[in-house]
């Protein structure tokens, strides 16, 4: 499945985010600065890792004879020097990010701290905070989620196999910020425990999406309501959420996920009836990102 193959390739695992650097049905054109792009060859270059593209002088000059103008030597100076610049920079906000052993620490790396620094508060009370040490930068690509330029860092970590995956926000004071509520998959709450206590308030989760034709209970109207299932990372709990069919936020999903064969990740706003008679029927209030990454603040 799409889960078990990200577990071990990168470009899956971003696919599973919402990434779209190369997910069918996400425009991409124009959108991440050519600077970047840029850049970003020149830094895969210093790296040694884009093996597939391997233009030579000789392929760059038409003739493969002709002597490098001293402008050109000196634009791939520059790059150059730029390139190792962001390495730098990267190696040492990664090295950071991965070895912070406390919350208020690890909150200084990542995007909207303010906004997010309670969250991690809450997640790391429910799961243990551990330090990792940063070895190395395997790939480095540029990404972007709803039209909104980003970029993924493929890292390396001590004494584990498969690489690591950070999404990372060059803000506008120039500081490199991490985007942590998609790499842990943040909920508000267990799932079990949501799906046991059954909660009247809207709470905000990170789901996979996908068309189904289960209904109860409340939801047994199909002519009033459209079924999806809704899955999570590691988790063997499901819900069935509903919408109601002509809205806007029903024909949005509709159109998201008609055709796809695997869950598409969703940050969703969900609630319990009161007095259900349903274990896992929950409605669907709103569809605040197609992916898992929350762009824009509040």
């Amino acid at each position: 499945s799409l889960l078990e193959k990200g577990e071990t390739d990168p470009k899956l695992r971003a696919q599973e985010l919402g990434v779209g650097w190369d997910t069918a049905g996400r425009s991409s054109a124009g959108k991440t600065p050519m600077g970047w792009l840029v850049l970003i060859g020149v830094l895969l270059v210093v790296l040694g890792g884009w093996s597939a593209i391997t233009l030579s002088r000789g392929e760059i000059n038409l003739k493969g004879q002709e002597a490098e103008s001293s402008r050109k030597k000196e634009k791939e100076a520059r790059e150059t020097a730029s390139a190792l610049a962001l390495v730098e920079r990267l190696e040492r906000a990664v090295s950071g990010y991965l070895s912070a052993s406390t919350v208020e620490e690890k909150s200084s790396y990542v995007r909207h701290r303010e906004r997010v620094l309670p969250l991690m508060r809450d997640h790391y009370q429910r799961h243990e905070l551990l330090g990792e040490e940063f070895e190395s930068i395997e790939d480095l690509r540029a990404a972007e989620v709803e039209n909104y330029p980003f970029f993924g860092v493929d890292v390396k970590v001590a004494g584990k196999t498969d690489v690591k995956l950070l999404l990372i926000e060059d803000c506008e004071d120039g500081e490199l910020r991490f985007d942590w509520e998609s790499e842990v998959s943040y909920q508000p709450m267990a799932i079990a425990d949501y799906v046991g206590k059954k909660p009247t308030d809207v709470m905000e989760f990170r789901v996979y999406a996908e068309l189904d034709s289960f209904y109860s209970y409340e939801f047994s109207d199909q002519d009033r309501y459209r079924s999806i299932k809704l899955t999570f990372r590691d988790e063997d709990e499901f819900l069935f959420g509903y919408v109601e069919r002509g809205s806007m936020q029903e024909r949005g999903l509709t159109a998201i996920l008609e055709g796809k064969e695997n869950g598409f990740p969703l940050l969703l706003r969900l609630r319990f009836l009161p007095d259900t008679r349903s274990r896992r029927s929950v409605l669907i209030e709103e569809v605040l990102a197609t992916s898992w990454v929350l762009v824009r603040k509040p």
